[in-house]
């Protein structure tokens, strides 16, 4: 694996990780293999994009001022949950998308945000 992307993007390399184990998983006890991994790259995709906007958000509330920035996060934070829901909701109407897939998809950015976690410390660790 390339050590650039790795440190560049730590988080996506995470979420993708995750989302490969899952999907080895799903693949071992599943019976919709397929609506499984729609399902899984459509939230993986969503998540990363949720991540884009995110970084895109707190970038411009930097430059802004406290009580402006503050209510445009806001305002961020609630457009990043109502397409969450969107994407929810059409997981859920559309038979060949596993709503479960799409959940583990999603939830590979708060998962992948432990692991940075975790491995910074045990960095901080080897360094003290």
């Amino acid at each position: 694996m390339n050590k650039n992307i790795f440190h560049k993007n730590p988080l996506i390399v995470y979420m993708i990780l995750f989302s490969l184990i899952m999907e080895i998983i799903g693949i071992l006890v599943l019976d919709d293999k397929k609506s499984f991994t729609i399902g899984l790259v459509f939230g993986l995709v969503f998540s990363i994009l949720k991540l884009m906007l995110m970084k895109n958000s707190i970038k411009k509330a930097v430059t802004m001022p406290e009580a402006k920035a503050q209510t445009y996060t806001n305002v961020q934070y609630l457009i990043r949950y109502v397409l969450t829901g969107i994407v929810l909701f059409v997981a859920a109407l559309e038979p060949s998308i596993s709503l479960l897939g799409v959940f583990f998809g999603l939830l590979s950015m708060k998962l992948a945000a432990y692991m940075q976690y975790f491995s910074l410390k045990k960095a901080a660790k080897k360094q003290a």
